[in-house]
């Protein structure tokens, strides 16, 4: 510790500052001014304190760039660091300050610290969002590929897809470290892709409605199948049954030509005339109906043949 008095006072200086006290009194005597003590002192003040500044802003800079990582997990991790480095800074400024008077350079100090948090802050909302973007990018790549290759067109696909996206939100909140910005990071990056996920919703309904109709056609088709074949079997039902008419009247026949006398066969002969009359006319109604669904079942197959090709194209 050095001692200056002059006019009966008396004043201290730290060792370290001696040399530019001196330095200020022959600046002012060659320029044939003599300082005064206090204006010496508020020199020296300003020296001191500037590098006390310059230090604890250095030891801040060192503590915060060891201790942080980019991005944080939460915005509270990275001010619990930052309020440590400070505290840190601030003691070794009180430690090598001179004379701060009303604590003006400690306040410049904290103004300047305070910017250096409002750095970090913004450095580690670009920092979340760059690495939120890449790993968003990582994880929905395949699924940006896949709908490329149109493998959500289809009936369903629209489902399926959501599905998917689903799957992969979850993949992304299991990562680790994402930072503060990773859930708005998310619904960006959704809300960008809206409009693919309608483009797929609206392909979905198309071709589901157009599956629809080929499986309502077809549907159709085979129940007029299904009608064709239970007329036929009734067809041949009443064939068998006619024959079997026509085998049990030849037997009464035989019976009429040995039991009974001329005119009772000629009688029985015009009931089976009526009789086959009648048969003949219920098989041309039949017949009818059969050429009717026919025709009815080969529209139907034309009408599918066209959907089908409608759904290649």
């Amino acid at each position: 510790m050095s001692f200056f008095s002059t006019n009966n006072a008396s004043i201290s200086f730290p060792c370290e500052g001696l040399e530019n006290l001196v330095l200020t009194y022959v600046n002012a005597i060659s320029s044939g001014n003599l300082p005064s003590v206090e204006n010496t002192v508020l020199a020296l003040a300003q020296i001191k304190n500037s590098a006390a500044i310059q230090k604890a802003i250095a030891h801040y800079d060192q503590q915060m760039g060891q201790k942080v990582q980019l991005p944080t997990e939460n915005l509270q991790e990275l001010l619990d660091l930052h309020r440590t480095s400070e505290k840190e800074a601030i003691e070794i400024f009180i430690n090598n300050s001179f004379k701060d008077v009303d604590q003006r350079f400690q306040k410049e100090l904290e103004t300047l610290l305070e910017a250096k948090q409002d750095d970090f802050r913004k450095q580690n909302l670009e920092a979340s969002s760059d690495h939120c973007s890449a790993l968003l990018q990582g994880i929905f790549g395949p699924l940006e590929e896949y709908v490329k290759q149109r493998v959500y067109s289809k009936p369903g696909g629209h489902r399926l897809f959501i599905q998917k996206r689903e799957e992969l939100k979850a993949k992304y909140y299991q990562e680790p470290r994402k930072g503060i910005q990773a859930e708005e990071a998310l619904q960006n990056y959704l809300q960008s892709k809206e409009s693919v996920s309608d483009a797929i919703l609206q392909t979905d309904l198309v071709l589901t409605a157009k599956e629809k109709e080929r499986k309502e056609a077809y549907l159709k088709a085979e129940a007029a199948k299904a009608e064709a074949r239970r007329l036929e079997e009734i067809q041949r039902q009443n064939q068998q049954m006619m024959e079997e008419r026509e085998r049990q009247h030849q037997e009464q026949l035989g019976q009429m030509e040995t039991n009974r006398d001329q005119q009772l066969a000629q009688e029985q002969m015009a009931r089976e005339r009526q009789l086959q009359e009648e048969a003949a006319k219920q098989r041309e109604r039949e017949e009818a109906e059969i050429r009717r669904l026919q025709n009815e079942i080969q529209q139907l197959q034309q009408a599918k043949s066209r959907n089908d090709d409608c759904i290649l194209l």
